[in-house]
C-alpha cells in the first residue's frame, strides 16, 4: 500500500519551470490553489476519535475513513467479496450475502497466514478507492485531507506518507471507564481490549499532533478548532500540484475546440 502510495504522489508532482525545483509555473497565486498534503488521523479505543471526526466533517474537512471503505470493498458482488468467499467459504456469509465480519475476524486472529491473505485481497481494493478520494478532492481545490486511519501508527510506513499525523488521546483511567460504559464490559474485559492495540502513549510519541480528550468536550473541541486553523494556514509540504488540473483543462479545451469544429 505505501509503495503504490509514494508513486501516486510522484505522478502528480508536476516538473519545475524554468529549471528551478519546487514550482509549477503558473503563478503565486496558482500554485497556493493546486497545493495539497495528507494528514493521518488516529487514536485508540474509546478516545473519542469519531467524535473528533465529526467536528471535522462540520468544518468542512475533507475526511477519508478507511474503516468505511474497507466495508465498501466486500459487499456483495464485489471483486474482493468473490475472492474472499473463494478462499474462507460461504460459512462467513450473512443471511444477507454480506461478509460477518465477526465470523471471519475469529477466523484470522488465530491463524496469521489467513489474515495475509485476506489484507492481500482486501488492501488493494481500499487502496484503490482512497485514491480515487483524494484525486477527487485534489480536483477540488481542497487545501489538505485527512485520512481516518484507525492502525496508522501500527503500521508506520504510511506516517511517512502523511505531512501530520494527529492522536486523538486520553489518559487510561478516562479510557478504561468509557469503554466500560460505552460496552456494558467489566474490567478485566475492558482492559483486555484495550492492551490488544499499541498504548496510547507509544502513539503518543509518533504523532506530531495531539487533541487530548480526556478533559470535557468544550476543551477538546477548542483543540479540534486550533489544529484546522494550523492546517489551513500551513504551506510548507507542496507535494501535489498542477499537474492533474492541467490535464483536465487541456482535455476541457480540446473538448471546447472539437464541439466549435462540428457546429461551425
Amino acid at each position: 500500500m505505501r509503495a503504490a502510495l509514494i508513486g501516486w504522489e510522484r505522478r502528480l508532482r508536476c516538473p519545475p519551470a524554468n529549471g528551478s525545483a519546487g514550482h509549477c509555473g503558473v503563478g503565486e497565486a496558482g500554485r497556493r490553489l493546486c497545493t495539497m498534503f495528507l494528514v493521518g488521523l488516529s487514536g485508540g479505543i474509546a478516545s473519542g476519535k469519531s467524535a473528533v471526526v465529526a467536528v471535522l466533517r462540520e468544518l468542512g474537512c475533507a475526511v477519508i475513513d478507511a474503516d468505511v471503505i474497507a466495508r465498501q470493498v466486500v459487499q456483495p458482488h464485489s471483486k474482493a467479496h468473490q475472492q474472499i468467499l473463494q478462499h474462507f467459504g460461504t460459512e462467513i456469509l450473512l443471511e444477507n450475502g454480506e461478509i460477518n465480519r465477526e465470523a471471519l475476524g475469529s477466523i484470522i486472529f488465530s491463524q496469521p497466514e489467513k489474515r495475509r491473505l485476506l489484507n492481500s485481497i482486501t488492501h488493494p481494493e481500499i487502496l484503490k478507492e482512497m485514491l480515487k478520494q483524494i484525486l477527487k478532492y485534489f480536483v477540488l481545490g481542497y487545501r489538505y485531507v485527512i485520512l481516518d486511519i484507525p492502525l496508522l501508527f501500527e503500521t508506520r510506513g504510511l506516517t511517512r506518507l502523511m505531512k501530520y499525523t494527529v492522536l486523538v488521546y486520553c489518559d487510561p483511567p478516562t479510557q478504561l471507564a468509557r469503554l466500560m460504559r460505552r460496552s456494558g464490559l467489566g474490567v478485566a474485559e475492558a482492559e483486555a481490549r484495550i492492551s490488544s492495540q499499541l498504548p496510547l502513549e507509544e502513539k503518543r510519541r509518533w504523532a506530531t499532533h495531539v487533541i487530548d480528550n480526556s478533559g470535557d468536550w468544550e476543551s477538546t473541541r477548542r483543540q479540534v478548532l486550533q489544529l484546522h486553523t494550523r492546517l489551513e494556514d500551513s504551506l510548507d509540504f507542496l507535494w501535489a500540484r498542477l499537474a492533474v488540473g492541467t490535464a483536465v483543462a487541456g482535455l476541457g479545451g480540446l473538448v471546447f475546440l472539437l464541439i466549435r469544429h462540428f457546429i461551425s
